[in-house]
């Protein structure tokens, strides 16, 4: 049972102009609605970026930052060499594990030197220069230090690095 059967041509194109004419103002109206909406957003205010906080400003005559640089060097020359071994095909499963060990190692002796440096700084120690190596921890102060001063570097160094007090050198830096 079709309720439209009886329909004629004029009576269906009147029904569906007035149909298309609701729907396009609804539409009309829900456009006008998201427009109004959207319109209240007031966006976030742009700042400025920010510039990163350099800690200290560069100074040729600065040899402990120079020493710094020296160090970041030659440590990533050394951890690319490495990565060059691991990236070769055919190695044997012995010297893999030994240069993976070796990447792990120089991986963690820059953590532990940056955490270093980093409680030295807190404690008070403006310029500081840590440098690890297999045998040993050396800790370069720029000021003149007092005993106890040293002995707290040196546990400081000991728990950081886990090495005996034995292997870590304190050195005062004179300028």
């Amino acid at each position: 049972m079709n309720p439209f059967k009886n329909w004629s041509g004029p009576q269906q194109r009147w029904w569906l102009l007035a149909f298309m004419g609701l729907f396009g103002f609804f539409f009309w109206l829900g456009y006008r609605y998201i427009v109004q909406v959207n319109s209240d957003i007031v966006p976030p205010p742009v700042q400025e970026p920010i510039p990163p906080k350099i800690p200290r400003q560069y100074s040729p005559n600065d040899t402990l930052l120079d020493l710094k640089l020296e160090r970041d060097r030659e440590r990533s020359q050394e951890a690319e060499q490495v990565q060059e071994l691991l990236d070769k095909v055919g190695l044997s499963d012995q010297v893999r594990k030994a240069a993976e060990e070796e990447l792990w190692r120089l991986t963690q002796n820059a953590a532990r030197e940056h955490e270093l440096e980093n409680l030295l700084l807190a404690k008070g120690f403006k310029d500081c220069l840590v440098t690890i190596g297999q045998r040993m921890v050396t800790v370069v102060v720029g000021a003149n230090l007092q005993p106890e001063q040293a002995s707290t570097i040196g546990q400081l160094a000991a728990e950081v690095t886990a090495l005996g007090l034995d292997r870590i050198q304190v050195v005062e830096r004179s300028r």
